[in-house]
């Protein structure tokens, strides 16, 4: 019975160390400017910019109590010129009604557009690039999971 328990026990970690390590880490995200880095602009372009970590960005003045936590997308088009803006985010939910495949659009008089994008399901979300598990947690899972089957299944 005791090795029953150690078993599942040794699953659970499994599962927790696949699936739920990263959850708790603050989301990191691309901060640049189409004005000042023509990089910054679509097709986004970031062989030369460090991603950042929104828990280290200094807080706004005007939200003392909120954190960054999500990213963010602007797109403006102003008398004609597109501009981009990535940054982490303070305020809102992530996409439209938490759908982050849709943003929000805005138009104005004197031809002004806006489309702005929030996401927080991955780190660099306000870009096309994928997160991924890191290696440690990957290989940390994978030999937790075979020392756990070699021990449950040892007297079958």
């Amino acid at each position: 019975m005791q090795s029953r328990a150690i078993c599942v026990v040794a699953y659970g970690l499994v599962v927790l160390l696949t699936f739920g390590v990263q959850m708790g880490s603050a989301i990191k995200c691309w901060e640049c400017r189409s004005d000042s880095d023509p990089k910054c602009a679509d097709p986004f372009d970031n062989s030369t910019l460090s991603i950042t970590d929104c828990k280290q960005v200094e807080l706004k003045e005007h939200l003392p109590e909120a954190q960054a936590t999500m990213c963010r997308k602007i797109r403006q088009k102003v008398h004609g010129e597109w501009r981009y803006f990535r940054s982490c985010a303070f305020m809102g939910e992530p996409g439209i009604e938490g759908d982050e495949r849709f943003c929000l659009m805005r138009s104005g008089t004197y031809n002004i557009f806006m489309e702005y994008c929030t996401c927080n399901s991955k780190d660099g979300c306000n870009t096309a690039s994928l997160r991924t598990p890191t290696v440690l947690t990957v290989l940390g899972a994978l030999v937790l999971a075979v020392l756990s089957t070699v021990y449950c299944f040892r007297d079958v």
